[in-house]
């Protein structure tokens, strides 16, 4: 497997040079083992600001969308669709109604026009994987929290 290497723009908008191997490319994002710091990474596409050594020829897909903004005055059908899953009851009830007061409108159910899937500590696996497949972005339960107060969404 090739060595693939980039600059990439962090959430602070600083940019660094990027080595990984071992990488595999999962929707929005490229995963794999950096040698700058020695650990697995995973780098959402869209914040992939140039690629090196013909990268690009080894990607299915190298350059991504950014996530939907979060607009609370587009009407319910307009808005980016979140869902919850591994989360107990009470807790997924707050985090869906937080998520709707801030412009997202809550989904049952991994759908075509899933933005995000935020998991609890008890997600399934099959569930994370469908929404892969559909290129959603998986985000944890402090990322939904710094979305819904900030409107973007964190490495």
């Amino acid at each position: 497997m090739e060595i693939l290497r980039f600059v990439y723009r962090n959430a602070a908008g600083e940019l660094s040079h990027r080595e990984l191997t071992q990488w595999t490319e999962v929707g929005h994002y490229i995963k794999g083992f950096s040698t700058g710091n020695s650990a697995i990474r995973t780098f959402r596409k869209d914040r992939i600001v140039e690629y090196f050594d013909n990268a690009v020829a080894f990607l299915e897909q190298p350059h991504g969308q950014p996530p939907p903004r979060l607009a609370k005055e587009k009407t319910a059908d307009q808005r980016p669709q979140i869902l919850f899953t591994g989360f107990a009851r009470a807790l997924r009830a707050d985090l869906e109604e937080k998520s709707n007061i801030h412009g997202l409108h809550v989904s049952q159910s991994v759908t075509k026009s899933l933005a995000y899937l935020c998991v609890g500590p008890n997600a399934g696996p099959s569930k994370v994987e469908k929404a892969r497949s559909q290129h959603v972005y998986i985000l944890d339960e402090a990322q939904l929290h710094i979305l819904l107060e900030t409107g973007e969404l964190v490495d």
